[in-house]
């Protein structure tokens, strides 16, 4: 589709949507590049300002626009994807592997009487504490999500003392506190972003953030991590590989 039809009933800001979408996927407009003005494409395609801004504003919404205020609507960078496939891998790695520029800011670092819900996820007896690590990561500069971990404390009680700072969590408690990680329980829900949520990651309010939970386990099915992740929802998507057994 390159030009808008009005014979068909499509509404024209869709239609537009669809043809700058498909200049995005194609190359034609590429990460960076500015696009005409409102005005602009008004005239292009014969249609109301507000029907180009209905476009735009959708565009932006599911995160293939960016809008800059007194610069113009820009292409967004390509999503990262965070995949789930055949074997487990942390954020940090499957990032690294990516060839991703990654950044942490560790925000909190404390020992902790953790909840009812997540003493019985992780399977600890009364009185057992856990570590709690709060952090933000950033990716190619740019925070992408923000992240709460529940490590019971007797089995790394050392792990208060260690800089978390640019490095990776599990491949720490795998070397230091053969702690390895071998599966996960993972649950995932969209939400809106909290006022938390959009200080930190630079949102607006309510803006669609992806929620994550995830119990790891270790080789002898030990949770040993609960964590509760929440990602920019244009900035990433989750890919999942589903094997029949």
């Amino acid at each position: 589709m390159s030009t808008l039809n009005r014979k068909v009933p499509i509404p024209l800001y869709y239609q537009l949507k669809e043809i700058i979408r498909e200049q995005i996927e194609e190359g034609i407009l590429a990460p960076g590049d500015l696009l005409p003005s409102e005005r602009e494409l008004s005239e292009k395609y014969g249609i109301s300002r507000p029907t180009v801004r209905q476009a735009l504003k959708e565009l932006v919404y599911e995160g293939l626009l960016t809008r800059e205020k007194g610069r113009g609507t820009f292409v967004a960078k390509p999503k990262l994807e965070y995949g789930f496939i055949q074997h487990f891998v942390t954020f940090y790695e499957d990032m690294a592997q990516r060839g991703y520029t990654l950044k942490t800011k560790v925000l909190r670092k404390e020992l902790q009487d953790p909840p009812k819900r997540i003493a019985r996820a992780l399977q600890l007896k009364e009185g057992e504490k856990v570590i709690f690590i709060e952090r933000l990561r950033f990716v190619e500069d740019e925070p992408v999500v923000w992240v709460q971990n529940h490590i019971p404390h007797h089995l790394c009680p050392g792990l208060l003392e260690e800089d978390l700072t640019d490095r990776s969590l599990y491949r720490l408690l795998t070397e230091r506190y053969n702690l390895k990680p071998q599966w996960a329980e993972v649950s995932l829900e969209p939400v809106l972003a909290t006022d938390r949520d959009a200080e930190l990651l630079g949102l607006e309010p309510k803006a669609p953030v992806l929620l994550m939970e995830n119990i790891t386990y270790d080789v002898n099915d030990r949770p040993i991590d609960l964590f509760i992740s929440r990602f920019r929802g244009d900035k990433g998507r989750v890919r999942v590989r589903v094997l029949r057994s």
